[in-house]
């Protein structure tokens, strides 16, 4: 009767050649206990279970694994060739599974978030104490950026982004929608009565944005026209920070911008919102949709925007 090696097994990566962990559990026990109700005790099976586990391995190889005997069992030659291979492969699937799950302890210990700087100031911040009512123990590594998330590169989790930027594996969840609307000082505010007014002020310009003031003029029903000067600021909260000191007007984001603290008192908004409306979207990778961090910490999301008054 011919032997199989278990070596030649490995080479051929052939599935029908390959058992399950079940069966090469029973056969690593009985053979280390020489008994097969032994075996089955320690792995919680009756001992018919493991008897049947192991006539399939000898069925499978064509081989005579045990002799038989009425008080116990003993391996044959093949057996013991077969044993010295299980060990081996068992060892490494053992190591293999402690690798990942460090590797898994490692990537679990933190949820690494990426959000635009005024989300994070509006909603996330104000409201991330009571991140641990809905996931206790996280670990937030909170990176406020405008750079579009490098899910692969930097090992971001979650990115909170406006607009879509399609990428494969990638899911979007829809959060808010958004509007333009011009915002200023109370003093200034009070000189203008109509968007013509703001001919001779000055616009606030965002230069990631550099087409949202025309955009809100269009869907205001306003021609577009030459401002009287413009200030040119690289990140939102800067161009918030310009127009409440009365340097220009500056366009926010409704109704986000209401969930800034001094809104309604050191900054206003004179015209209503205008603009093609936008979308603010949860994104995270396919395969992590059902993470329970992130299954937390979308149910704290939506906790904050509600209670930042956003949810409409």
């Amino acid at each position: 009767m011919k032997i199989i090696h278990p070596s030649m097994l490995r080479d051929r990566f052939n599935p029908l050649s390959i058992p399950s962990t079940t069966a090469l559990l029973a056969f690593k026990e009985a053979a280390t206990h020489h008994s097969f109700r032994k075996a089955a005790e320690l792995l919680g099976l009756s001992p018919s279970a493991v008897s049947h586990q192991i006539r399939g391995l000898e069925v499978r190889f064509g081989v005579r694994l045990f002799a038989r005997s009425t008080r116990a069992v003993s391996l044959t030659e093949a057996g013991r060739t077969y044993m010295e291979e299980v060990k081996v492969a068992l060892a490494t699937l053992a190591a293999a599974g402690d690798t990942v799950r460090a590797l898994s302890s490692v990537h679990h210990a933190a949820l690494r978030v990426s959000a635009l700087p005024f989300f994070s100031s509006t909603v996330i911040l104000p409201w991330l104490g009571q991140l641990e009512d809905f996931c206790p123990g996280l670990s937030l590594k909170l990176e406020a950026t405008h750079d579009y998330a490098d899910f692969d590169g930097v090992g971001v989790d979650v990115a909170i982004r406006y607009g879509k930027r399609r990428a494969a594996g990638l899911r979007f969840e829809k959060l808010i929608e958004v509007q333009y609307v011009p915002v200023c000082a109370p003093e200034l505010a009070g000189t203008m009565a109509q968007p013509s007014d703001l001919a001779d002020k000055i616009l606030i310009q965002l230069t990631a944005q550099p087409h949202a003031w025309p955009a809100w003029l269009a869907a205001s029903a306003h021609p577009q026209f030459k401002p009287k000067r413009e200030l040119w600021v690289d990140s939102v909260p800067a161009a918030l920070e310009a127009a409440e000191h009365g340097l220009g007007v500056a366009l926010a984001l409704h109704p986000l911008i209401a969930a800034r603290e001094g809104f309604g008192q050191s900054l206003v908004a004179p015209f209503p919102p205008a603009g093609s409306s936008g979308t603010f979207y949860l994104v995270t990778r396919s395969e992590q949709f059902h993470d329970r961090r992130i299954i937390g910490f979308r149910a704290w999301l939506s906790y904050a925007l509600e209670q930042a008054q956003l949810r409409r």
